[in-house]
């Protein structure tokens, strides 16, 4: 069995591990192996359709036990709906996640740029409009830098998919993200890994009541939010990715260290117990 920790990486739905990057890199130099799947029906893919939340589930729990089966300690983090598939990971794998890092979860679509329109998303979720209503992404895309920002646009606008994400989200990619939100919800009790919550005070798709939510409910005797001052949704991508970065390698490192670890020069180490 391999001593090297590894830590499995969930993008946020209908984007691409690309949106990962900057805390996979981070993790990699820091001397993690860093895995970022492709789950199909669930990372983008010009001209396929979405697949249900079970199946993500089951590539995700795959993903997990690849990685378990050749490695003594696994770590497991997602962005948004990453981050609640991260969760049912854990629900699934009781006693073998080493430690959690949730990043923006969204258990309430409550925040300040969420369209009128998405709130009345459950009336067409039970209608054939649910076939061809798509959610569009639009400034801000989940970014607070405007250089990021602009750079999202352009890539949406040439190749309909950024590192954001795609530009456009259909209604039963959202049904099937509340699905998998429904059962993680019944299972929170019950997850034991340690857990740190990363969430920008700023968010534009859920406040500060998502994350306090799960706070509230997880079963673990170990979990941390750290809120961020100058992000909105996209965490790993805008103005604090370098310190998303360091707390979940701080978080990662007091639990399973690789051997002669890095810690990266920058910013500096804030110690979550």
């Amino acid at each position: 069995m391999n001593k090297l920790p590894a830590v499995l990486l969930l993008h946020g739905l209908w984007s691409s591990p690309s949106e990962m990057l900057p805390v996979a890199n981070a993790l990699g130099r820091t001397g993690y192996r860093v895995e970022t799947p492709e789950i199909p029906g669930y990372t983008y893919a010009a001209g396929t359709k979405l697949s249900r939340w079970r199946d993500w589930l089951q590539a995700a729990l795959a993903a997990f036990d690849a990685l378990a089966s050749e490695h003594d300690s696994v770590f497991v983090g997602g962005l948004c709906v990453g981050g609640t598939l991260s969760l049912a990971v854990a629900a699934h794998r009781p006693g073998k996640v080493k430690a959690l890092s949730v990043l923006s979860p969204s258990v309430f679509f409550d925040g300040w740029g969420v369209p009128r329109l998405t709130r009345l998303r459950h009336i067409g979720y039970y209608s054939p409009f649910r076939y061809f209503w798509k959610v569009q992404e639009k400034e801000p895309f989940g970014v607070k830098n405007p250089l990021i920002r602009r750079w999202i646009a352009r890539e949406m606008e040439n190749r309909e998919v950024s590192a954001a994400g795609a530009a456009a989200l259909p209604l039963t990619g959202l049904h099937e993200s509340e699905r998998l939100l429904a059962a993680v919800k019944r299972a929170l009790p019950a997850i034991a890994a340690p857990t740190l919550i990363i969430h920008a005070r700023e968010d534009e798709i859920s406040t500060l009541r998502s994350p306090q939510f799960l706070l509230e409910r997880l079963g673990s005797r170990v979990k941390h939010l750290r809120v961020l001052e100058n992000s909105y949704h996209m965490v790993t991508l805008d103005n604090e990715r370098q310190q998303v970065a360091a707390y979940i390698i701080d978080f990662f490192l007091d639990r399973t260290p690789p051997p002669e670890a890095s810690i990266l020069p920058f910013p500096p180490r804030t110690r979550v117990a």
